[in-house]
């Protein structure tokens, strides 16, 4: 037995039952609502909302001075972060205050004073833009489910077996949420990004799954077993990649001062791996064990179905013979 098999034998599911498989991927489930609700509780939103979805200020310079140095200068106004771009010495601010208060034209001094006019890019987020923005977003996801619910259905044309698709990538994008507000990240438009390409991870993996268990023959078990190789697979390859990203765009500032952290790709890595490992769990147990259950129980119909006719041709031969 090769190494790959022994480790793949270690992780067999087949060997639990399905209601323990449904049960771990539902207590996680559960958990992440508790933050999310937490989280609700204590700020007014479901998910800390960054500068696109408030409203604010940004200011970007290209300087030499720290992060530490730019909110000592700037520490009259309402800092919200000081953070870097990636790109050469460019350094971003950003202010809880919008075009229309008065703070708004003493920043915009200040900044032609320290550094001159026309050498610094200036940008100002309303609250209603935000708000507006806030509706968008919330519309790309939901639209976004409402495709891949049409696609499923229309593939499978069934109920149950959708229904978990649907119900799995539903729990990804929660727990990725709920992780984000345990490190206390903001969502942006980029973070909102990683969300809808989660959706679409989350599927692949479930529709594989699916796909092998209902389309072809053989036992149950050996197919679990035979879509969970090829699953893994998948997903440890998405994993890496994206593990790779969160690596080189948090960490390559160490390697040489020509380079900075690129944030909104540390935002969309850090969400796309909370949502692969928890699609693990969700493809794997959750969906599995559903469908385990599913297809068990349609057997078991058709097996009393087939007896019932057994039955019923018996008696009519024996009514013949008398």
């Amino acid at each position: 037995m090769s190494e790959k098999e022994s480790f793949l034998d270690k992780i067999d599911i087949t060997k639990y039952s399905a209601k323990k498989l449904i049960a771990i991927p539902l207590i996680l489930l559960l958990l992440a609502f508790v933050v999310i609700a937490y989280t609700q509780m204590s700020v007014g939103s479901p998910v800390h909302l960054g500068m696109d979805f408030t409203g604010g200020t940004w200011v970007k310079i290209s300087t030499d001075e720290t992060k530490e140095a730019l909110a000592a200068k700037f520490d009259s106004y309402p800092v919200i972060l000081v953070g870097e771009t990636g790109v050469g010495n460019e350094k971003r601010i950003e202010f809880d205050l919008t075009s229309d208060s008065l703070e708004y034209d003493r920043l915009i001094g200040t900044l032609n004073n320290e550094y001159g006019v026309g050498t610094y890019e200036l940008e100002s987020i309303s609250a209603q833009f935000g708000l507006q923005y806030q509706t968008q977003a919330l519309k790309a996801i939901i639209f976004a489910f409402i495709f891949m619910a049409i696609v499923v259905f229309v593939a499978f044309r069934m109920i149950i077996p959708p229904l978990a698709v649907i119900f799995a990538a539903f729990s990804d994008i929660v727990v990725a949420i709920a992780c984000m507000n345990l490190i206390g990240m903001e969502l942006s438009l980029g973070t909102v990004a990683a969300l809808l390409m989660l959706i679409g991870y989350s599927v692949d993996s479930n529709i594989l799954l699916t796909t092998n268990l209902l389309r072809k023959k053989g036992d149950l078990d050996v197919k679990i077993r035979k879509a969970m190789k090829t699953g893994i697979t998948m997903t440890f390859t998405t994993l890496s990649a994206v593990f790779a990203m969160f690596i080189v765009s948090s960490s390559i500032h160490l390697f040489s001062s020509h380079f900075a952290p690129i944030p909104i790709l540390v935002d969309i890595s850090l969400v796309l791996l909370f949502g692969l490992v928890m699609d693990l769990a969700n493809t794997w147990l959750l969906n599995a064990g559903i469908l385990k259950l599913y297809l068990e129980k349609k057997e078991s119909k058709k097996f009393k179905r087939k007896k019932g006719v057994e039955k019923l041709n018996v008696k009519k031969k024996s009514k013949n013979a008398i």
